[in-house]
């Protein structure tokens, strides 16, 4: 009897896993449209979004050349809509495209200057709701359409996305992500800085779109919403009072030599000390770098402590009026704290900050602010003589 029962319970699971067996309810890959990047733009009062969409089965194979909107390996399409609001743009998007699209392998996003000038929250908040948007998705301000910056066809890489996810891992520039975008324009100074691409001019005998997206500059927006473009040298003083200044070469002039040094960054670090002392507010900024010469056009000879004392001294000088530049124009010309005074603030002295944050935005543009570098020389290449060669050994 017991062995009867045993027998029938068996086949009851036997039975049941007929109707277990399967995924009835999957998406399968050859039904999904996956999207490497998107665009945002606002144009004539709508929202506008564009998806740049991998194309599988032209993903492995050879050299073949792409349309309009492909990319140049022929990989990638565009495809854009427009609505009413960001989410309206993305239900007509998909009435365009006859797969699922799925947006979980967006690495990208690309929202162009008029969009910033719209204001970023509504775009911010949709990407962070809508569950298949990545949160570390890389961010960037253009100068141009965003829809443009994606249909590009990239002579290097399978497509517009790749080429700005590397640039943003090699630390071009800006590397926000979406949260981070989200955290600067909730947190207490309410402005963002993000990297500004532009579409490089193609070769003569290539064609309009065969180029590929460069940084240029950067964009800064107050509370949600575009401001400004600043290039060189003030994006540079930018980038270093928000950490970010790196892979960069610099010339540097000494007084009574003609020509001048070149040194590569090898280590910059801001770091921002405030103080509040008998009731006044100040930041303190400390800059430290190090660095390696690898040219020399002046007659000045690096064996001498001398001259490297100098070139350090220089090159201190230098990074310090950068980062005057940027302070005079976040402070004087723009009163905005772009460079995030407000969080060091409120992490520091947080009863004290309870008690003048709404009075930050009137303080803020007479903050006394006190920058000191200190620099260092560590390597010369291969050569510490000029002009680069390397002195011979006689037999």
């Amino acid at each position: 009897m017991r062995g009867f029962r045993v027998i029938t319970a068996l086949l009851a699971l036997l039975l049941s896993s007929i109707f277990l067996a399967g995924c009835w309810d999957r998406t399968e890959i050859n039904d999904l449209a996956i999207v490497l990047a998107t665009g945002v733009d606002y144009e004539e009062g709508q929202a506008q979004l564009t998806a740049q969409i991998f194309i599988p089965r032209k993903g492995g194979g050879g050299s073949e050349s792409g349309g309009a909107g492909e990319g140049a390996s022929g990989v990638t399409m565009t495809r854009t809509a427009k609505g009413e609001n960001i989410a309206e743009a993305l239900n007509r998007l998909q009435r365009k495209v006859a797969r699922h699209m799925f947006w979980g392998q967006c690495e990208v996003i690309v929202i162009s200057e008029a969009a910033g000038k719209h204001g970023l929250r509504e775009f911010v908040d949709f990407f962070l709701r809508y569950p298949q948007f990545r949160e570390h998705a890389f961010v960037f301000s253009s100068q141009d359409s965003a829809r443009d910056i994606l249909a590009l066809l990239d002579p290097l890489e399978r497509s517009t996305s790749e080429s700005l996810r590397e640039m943003a891992n090699m630390n071009l520039g800006t590397r926000v992500t979406m949260l981070e975008l989200s955290q600067s324009l909730q947190g207490a100074s309410g402005s963002a800085v993000l990297t500004r691409i532009v579409i490089a001019p193609p070769e003569p005998n290539d064609g309009p779109n065969a180029t590929t997206p460069s940084l240029k500059g950067l964009s800064l927006y107050k509370h949600g919403k575009y401001t400004l473009t600043v290039k060189e040298p003030v994006s540079l003083g930018v980038l270093l009072m928000i950490k970010e200044l790196n892979n960069i070469i610099m010339p540097v002039a000494l007084e009574g030599e003609d020509g001048s040094f070149s040194i590569l960054s090898k280590q910059i670090t801001t770091m921002l000390t405030p103080r509040i002392v008998n009731g006044e507010w100040m930041m303190k900024i400390g800059i430290q770098a190090k660095g390696e010469v690898v040219l020399n056009t002046t007659d000045a000879n690096l064996t001498d402590p001398a001259k490297v004392k100098a070139l350090k001294e220089a090159w201190a000088k230098k990074l310090k009026d950068l980062a005057e530049q940027a302070l005079h124009m976040s402070q004087k010309e723009q009163k905005t704290d772009f460079f995030r005074f407000a969080d060091s603030f409120r992490r520091h002295y947080p009863q004290e900050w309870k008690k003048k944050k709404e009075q930050w935005e009137t303080m803020y543009p007479g903050l006394q602010v006190e920058v000191s570098v200190k620099t260092a020389i560590t390597g010369n290449g291969r050569s510490t003589g000029p002009q680069g060669i390397p002195e011979q050994s006689s037999d």
